[in-house]
C-alpha cells in the first residue's frame, strides 16, 4: 500500500550520508541511474551524471538499492524540490509504501549510530 508522504521540511529531520544506486524515472519514456547523496524520512539529493531536462515540481519515480538482495529497495514516487546544475537534484516523497519507509527508517538509525 503506497503511503502519502507530506513534510517535505529537509530541516525537521535527520539526513544521513549515503552512496546508493538510484534510478529515476520521468513517465515511461526516461530512465536515469544515479546516485543517492543523502537520505532522510522525506527527502533525498540524487547525484546525476547526465543532462537531462528536469524543473522544480516535475514527479519522478525512484527506486534505490542499498543492498545487493533484491528485496532492498526504496520505490516510490519524489517531487524535485530544487536543481543543483551539474550535480542533481533534490526530491521529497510523495508516495512510498510502508515497506520502502521501514527500509528508510532502518537504513537512518542504523547509519546514525556509526
Amino acid at each position: 500500500m503506497a503511503n502519502p508522504v507530506w513534510n517535505n521540511d529537509q530541516r525537521g529531520q535527520p539526513r544521513v550520508n549515503v552512496e546508493f544506486p538510484a534510478t529515476i524515472s520521468v513517465g515511461s519514456q526516461l530512465t536515469v541511474k544515479g546516485y543517492l547523496k543523502d537520505l532522510s524520512m522525506s527527502s533525498a539529493f540524487i547525484r546525476i551524471k547526465n543532462n537531462i531536462y528536469l524543473n522544480t515540481n516535475d514527479e519522478i519515480g525512484f527506486t534505490i538499492q542499498f543492498s545487493p538482495k533484491d528485496d532492498d529497495l526504496i520505490e516510490g514516487m519524489a517531487r524535485i524540490s530544487r536543481m543543483v546544475p551539474g550535480e542533481g537534484f533534490v526530491v521529497y516523497f510523495t508516495k512510498i509504501d510502508d515497506n520502502s519507509l521501514k527500509h528508510i527508517k532502518k537504513l537512518i538509525l542504523k547509519l546514525e549510530a556509526q
